[in-house]
């Protein structure tokens, strides 16, 4: 048995409403709330979360991928102040470590938040309004974000987290996401898909994931494409094959670590619009999950009706071949 990294999930589910706790005067920065008097409720609909400020023409990203564990991070600046941020495609929202916050941006307002719906989370995020967040030289803005205590990521992980950027921000505009050559790539022109396949729908009901259903043995398998879980996992439920072998994981998530025992699968090939090749480990899990150590191997093109694969390397019409590392 082998001890490895696990995964982070984050999904916040629907926020039901903010609650502001300034006095009556106070404002927020962006025209598109209401006043905010104590003790206001707004709901989700009246709560911003996808960037009205995104990237108008084609912009790369470095991504540092952390050898061993397979996350991806990026160098970012939150409101001009430096961070350290998880590239999260399964996390639905945009979220920053709370203590990070009150270091850095101690004049930030945090309001309250009531989450409802599917969500993982146990903890009480409160919400925050960002003017600027730069990814490298992509720039955002104008958009809500969360704030909830997650240090306890930076022990399993090692490096400093002080958030994680989710599909609300990735998915603004199409995105082709390439762990193995560590660069994010944002395309608003939308003319960057030489070199790909065929694309397989994503979920119109789940905009902030890229929630996909590709058949298996004649069944529907519902998956996240997540580039912060470090193994690709497949649920029991689904079918696939187990090698016999057993796998000790350490995992970490948005609310704590746990350690899990489980079953690795047979290598084999799921169709995503192109026939992916995987190495599942076996997990008693209703949602199954395209982790990082597939997207090494596989550039992902996303935008908000599909996702697209192709072999890490492929010919690209505006990028040229993609040389990806030996890992």
């Amino acid at each position: 048995m082998k001890r490895v990294f696990g995964v982070i999930a984050l999904a916040l589910g629907m926020v039901l409403c903010a609650v502001a706790e300034v006095a009556p005067q106070g404002r927020r920065s962006n025209g598109d709330r209401a006043e905010n008097a104590r003790g206001v409720r707004l709901s989700s609909f009246d709560i911003p979360f996808v960037p009205t400020n995104a990237p108008r023409s084609r912009v790369s990203v470095g991504l540092r991928v952390i050898p061993g564990k397979n996350m991806p991070f990026v160098s970012a600046t939150l409101n001009g102040r430096e961070c350290n941020l998880l590239f999260d495609t399964g996390a639905t929202h945009t979220t920053f470590d709370i203590g990070f916050m009150r270091r850095a941006l101690p004049e930030v307002r945090l309001d309250h938040v009531v989450l409802g719906g599917d969500t993982n989370v146990e903890g009480a995020p409160k919400i925050f309004h960002v003017d600027s967040l730069k990814l490298g030289d992509a720039a955002f803005g104008g958009f809500e974000a969360m704030a909830l205590d997650i240090s306890h990521l930076v022990p399993g992980i090692g490096v400093k987290v002080d958030g994680i950027v989710g599909m609300n921000v990735i998915g603004r505009v199409p995105a082709l996401v390439s762990l193995g050559s560590g660069k994010a790539v944002f395309l608003p022109g939308r003319d960057d898909l030489v070199g790909f396949g065929r694309g397989i729908a994503r979920s119109v009901s789940d905009p902030f994931t890229v929630a996909l259903a590709p058949k298996y043995n004649g069944k529907a398998v519902p998956l996240i494409v997540d580039s912060a879980a470090s193994l690709t996992i497949l649920g029991t439920a689904v079918g696939w094959p187990s090698a016999k072998k057993t796998l000790d994981i350490d995992a970490v998530e948005v609310n704590g670590k746990s350690e899990i025992t489980t079953d690795t699968g047979v290598p084999g090939k799921l169709a995503l619009g192109e026939d992916v090749e995987i190495a599942p480990v076996l997990v008693d899990e209703l949602i199954s999950r395209i982790g990082a150590d597939t997207l090494l191997k596989y550039d992902m093109l996303v935008d908000e009706v599909q996702a697209r694969f192709r072999k890490c390397g492929g010919a690209h019409q505006s990028m040229g071949a993609i040389p990806c590392p030996s890992r």
